[in-house]
């Protein structure tokens, strides 16, 4: 059975079966390790979240927003907001121009959760704290967040 071992760890598992550690034994030991580690630093995301994935993950993060959302200069609490943007996104999806299409995040970002496409007025999202943030910069830091350390499509 193949499992994570740490530094120290290694050598309580020399000492425990009384396991002399002499210097070439170190150095692969080292380099075993460090191959390890590289390989969880630098290997694949362990999901890759498709692009419907990533839009329904910052609706949810909308969704258990601890604030309000600002749409047409009005508050709306979480659930509301990420119903009305279950709505654009539904609506957009079934509209004539859009037929077939498939949206990305970004697309999901930049054209139906930024703005109303009504009045053309830019959605915030308003902290406990206080501070407000356009909804695009605070929904694409959301997703960034979702990509770490994830190569992109």
């Amino acid at each position: 059975m193949i499992r994570k071992v740490g530094w120290p760890n290694v050598f309580f598992i020399c000492l425990k079966y009384k396991m002399k550690i002499n210097d070439s034994m170190f150095v692969i030991i080292l380099i075993g390790l460090i191959s390890i580690q590289m390989s969880s630093l630098f290997g694949q995301c362990k999901t890759k979240l498709t692009e419907d994935q990533k839009i329904e993950s910052l609706i949810q993060a909308v969704a258990s927003l601890d604030g309000k959302f600002i749409r047409n200069g009005e508050e709306h609490n979480a659930d509301e907001a990420a119903s009305h943007l279950r709505l654009k996104l539904s609506n957009a999806k079934k509209s004539l121009f859009s037929s077939g299409k498939n949206w990305t995040a970004h697309q999901f970002i930049d054209q139906l959760a930024t703005k109303s496409s009504l009045s053309g007025i830019p959605y915030e999202i308003k902290l406990k704290n206080g501070k407000s943030y356009p909804s695009s910069e605070w929904l694409k830091k959301e997703l960034n967040k979702l990509s770490e350390g994830c190569p992109s499509d």
